[in-house]
């Protein structure tokens, strides 16, 4: 053990065991729109809970005041307040799963587009029939 800094706490010398959520996804969805009933009798915020937590490897969800601008491929601008999802996800393979999901979720809600990033690139997903 060694003592680290001001604190005078001891620290292990070894490296800390750790597991990969894998890479990570961050989604931005209207708050207002998420504690709203779904047509399955559900609030939109159980279900997209349900759906990231049995089919990836955790998420965290943040909200506050957290407010997005874009502009639409018209040249519009909106603005909307989120929440903000982080989700890890193992395989690349599961980002066109969830970006259907997004795409169903768009369309449900009565959005446009939700916005979606992956490490570096981020996109509007656009509702099914766009």
């Amino acid at each position: 053990m060694k003592q680290s800094g001001h604190s005078g706490v001891m620290l292990p010398s070894s490296t800390p065991i750790k597991e990969s959520l894998g890479r990570l996804g961050i989604l931005l969805l209207p708050s207002l729109k998420m504690k709203s009933t779904s047509p399955r009798g559900n609030t939109y915020e159980q279900e997209v809970h349900e759906f990231l937590v049995g089919n990836f490897s955790g998420y965290t969800v943040a909200s506050g005041n957290i407010a997005g601008f874009w502009k639409d491929s018209q040249g519009r601008q909106h603005y909307g307040e989120h929440q903000e999802y982080r989700v890890g996800f193992l395989s690349e393979d599961k980002i066109p799963f969830l970006e259907n999901y997004i795409s169903k979720l768009a369309e449900e809600l009565g959005e446009e587009s939700i916005f979606w990033a992956t490490g570096e690139d981020a996109w509007l997903i656009y509702k099914k029939g766009v």
